[in-house]
């Protein structure tokens, strides 16, 4: 954000701004509440959504993917970000919808919030489909997916204790191996 407005230095004299540094932006951050960024990142997402090329190939349901990346924090720096011994650590949970490849769900977390905790509290509308990953394994929350009528694509853990009900015939032609 700063080398941002940095490169732009010659036009801050014109709005009637000082050079701006790190530490001010960090005062000017400090008390927001975060509604504030919360409703910024609705507003910028409304804009976007309506600039977005659409590509040829779609699903008739709203495809979504969901998934998050652990920050990495100096924790002498972050104390509040505690999630090792030694290190600091927060969480940025994305939901992306592929109809534009924009980010419709963020959140951010401490370090050791799970996956899935996040995953729950997203509104998935009826006949969306959701691909996940193994951090998102929860039987509970599937069934609460499938009962809203969602479809879920995921990977299962190698521990995953499962018995196969029913097989359907699979197109091995389309590179599916069982169905």
């Amino acid at each position: 954000m700063v080398e941002n407005v940095s490169a732009q230095a010659h036009r801050l004299y014109h709005l009637g701004s000082a050079r701006l540094t790190r530490s001010n932006l960090s005062r000017i951050n400090e008390n927001k509440p975060y509604e504030l960024y919360e409703a910024l990142f609705s507003k910028l997402l409304k804009r976007c959504q309506s600039k977005t090329s659409g590509h040829r190939f779609r699903f008739d349901s709203p495809l979504y993917s969901l998934d998050a990346s652990t920050i990495d924090l100096c924790l002498s720096v972050f104390p509040w970000a505690d999630f090792r011994t030694t290190k600091g650590a927060i969480k940025l949970h994305v939901g992306l919808n592929h109809d534009g490849y924009l980010p419709e769900f963020v959140s951010i977390t401490d370090g050791k919030c799970a996956d899935v905790t996040v995953g729950r509290k997203v509104n998935f509308s009826k006949g969306s489909i959701v691909v996940t990953d193994k951090g998102y394994n929860d039987y509970q929350w599937y069934k609460q997916l499938n009962d809203k009528e969602i479809i879920f694509v995921t990977r299962l853990k190698k521990n995953a204790k499962y018995r196969v009900v029913k097989r359907h015939a699979s197109l091995k032609n389309k590179g599916i191996s069982s169905d």
